[in-house]
């Protein structure tokens, strides 16, 4: 594996922390948000990242299953 390889799957990594993170973020936002339009816009943005989230376990999955191929 190259070192240019390894940083790609430390990015990946980082990337998904930085998508929980944000969902959490969000998530106490609209716990706090009294207004149910504010509240809906925060679980929108939190089912956004977990949307991101999901699309880059799969493209990490699918990098890291070659690797272990070869």
């Amino acid at each position: 594996m190259t070192e240019k390889e390894k940083q790609l799957f430390e990015a990946f990594k980082l990337a998904i922390e930085n998508e929980r993170q944000a969902q959490g973020a969000y998530g106490r936002m609209a716990a706090l948000a009294e207004d149910p339009r504010v509240r809906a816009v925060f679980e929108g943005f939190q089912r956004e990242e977990a949307e991101h989230e999901e699309k880059l376990l799969q493209l990490y999955g699918e990098y890291k299953a070659r690797f272990i191929a070869e």
